[in-house]
């Protein structure tokens, strides 16, 4: 049986996205996870390829002085709910974010001809759903 720590993979992106750091933010998403934003911030995103591009460009987009802090946490087997406080220049707001993580398998392509390919299992990020964004400008979620 392989268990994963649901949170610390989850801390580990958030470590990522902190740095800015697009393709080690990616890593920590299925190669098939879809994260939904919330309704008004975007489309959904499709597999790991499609996370580091839009990641990718909204770290070059998003301001410098950007926060992130994890305010509150909720932490249930294979879920993680986030409560998400980003601020910066000009905005202040929050996010839940409900991260599912689960044992992946991975093919390992062999390099050597003596060896078969093989599979091993990773914890990573399957699926995230974003509830809508509040403005603490407003308030209230629209």
């Amino acid at each position: 049986m392989f268990d994963c720590l649901a949170m610390e993979v989850v801390d580990a992106q958030v470590v990522a996205w902190r740095a800015r750091d697009a393709a080690a933010f990616a890593e920590f998403y299925a190669p098939d996870a879809v994260i939904v934003m919330g309704p008004g911030e975007g489309d959904t995103l499709e597999g790991r390829d499609a996370i580091w591009a839009h990641y990718e460009n909204a770290f070059l987009e998003m301001p410098a002085d950007t926060n992130l802090e994890i305010a509150n946490r909720i932490t249930s087997g294979e879920y993680v709910i986030d409560e998400e406080a980003l601020w910066g220049d000009g905005f202040a707001g929050e996010a839940v974010a409900i991260y599912r993580v689960q044992s992946v398998p991975i093919l390992v392509q062999s390099q050597d001809f003596e060896f078969e390919d093989h599979y091993t299992r990773r914890c990573l990020i399957t699926h995230v759903q974003f509830l809508p964004w509040v403005d603490h400008e407003e308030g209230v979620a629209e």
